[in-house]
């Protein structure tokens, strides 16, 4: 046997840790969809982990870039921002530059850096237009309407999360989960506009295609909004019944602004349906997560936020 037939004959098969790394991704992805972050990243850790095997600094850039939606919800996710940048700057191919640019602006929002996380959209929604995935195009759309959201323009919000929706609807090979999330925050955005008939519907069917997809995690918001809306309808039971249930859920969300808004709501609800008792305890509850502003309690029993309150920002 030559040299060269020796040492090639020692040197390892990429295919192998390639495959590896991509079994793991499918692992990841599954999980990250059902909003299982930590499980997530620690799968997407293996997946590059194995990347690195390969010797394919492209591939390896693949998988960091797809991790990097684990990593931003798991945060705080500073170096994996700074390496976001800095395949963006080798542009090697779409697929990368988008998720880059996707994941810096999630992370970007998460830090609520919004200026900074509009400008990483923008390239998402370029890199997408470029691919012409529905997935990815939806995806940008729906980035944008968070951050228009956030700002409290849910008109122009509501007309991006209908293009994710138009875009992504079937035979588009797009995840049922994903499209419930963006319709979703749809009914959310039209709720916030008092059209809570046309709202609530939507965050109802998303609910029930979130739960049959067994991603709890994701269970959060919507029952938030539904607590949201039933409460702007003046219907108070039904404000309660879901606000509670999403009260036992908010600490999967991740989210530590959930807690704060769902205890308003639930003592609004308590308060304007006449049952003072509930109204006092879920109001003395938030009163603790603000232990600097005193009197809260009372000043909450006095004013009412409904009409201004933005559950996204």
């Amino acid at each position: 046997m030559s040299t060269k037939d020796a040492m090639a004959a020692a040197r390892p098969d990429p295919a192998t840790p390639r495959s590896q790394s991509e079994a793991l991704r499918s692992k990841a992805l599954e999980h990250l969809g059902k909003g299982e972050f930590a499980t997530s990243l620690a799968r997407y850790d293996e997946a590059l982990e194995s990347a690195r095997e390969t010797g394919d600094e492209s591939f390896v850039d693949w998988i960091f870039v797809c991790r990097a939606a684990a990593a931003a919800e798991v945060g705080p996710a500073e170096a994996e921002l700074l390496e976001l940048k800095r395949i963006l700057l080798r542009g090697r191919d779409s697929q990368s530059a988008f998720r880059a640019a996707f994941g810096a602006a999630r992370i970007y929002e998460l830090k609520r850096d919004f200026r900074k996380a509009a400008f990483y959209a923008r390239l998402a929604r370029q890199h997408a237009d470029e691919i012409g995935d529905p997935l990815l195009l939806a995806s940008a759309e729906s980035t944008r309407g968070t951050l228009l959201a956030v700002d409290s323009h849910f008109e122009e919000a509501a007309e991006c999360y209908r293009r994710a929706l138009e875009v992504s609807a079937p035979p588009a090979p797009v995840p049922s989960l994903a499209r419930a999330l963006w319709q979703d925050n749809l009914g959310y955005c039209l709720i916030a506009l008092d059209r809570t008939q046309e709202g609530l519907p939507l965050v109802h069917a998303a609910l029930e295609t979130i739960e049959k997809s067994g991603a709890t995690a994701h269970t959060v918001f919507p029952l938030m909004d539904l607590c949201f809306g039933y409460l702007k309808g003046d219907r108070y039971e039904e404000a309660r019944y879901f606000g509670e249930a999403c009260l036992e859920r908010a600490p999967l969300s991740g989210d530590d602004s959930v807690e704060r808004n769902v205890l308003y709501l639930l003592g609004e609800a308590s308060h304007l349906g006449g049952d003072e008792d509930a109204a006092r305890d879920y109001f003395d509850r938030l009163a603790s997560l603000y232990p600097d502003f005193r009197n809260l309690r009372a000043y909450l029993e006095v004013f009412d936020f409904r009409n201004v309150i933005n559950l996204r920002s």
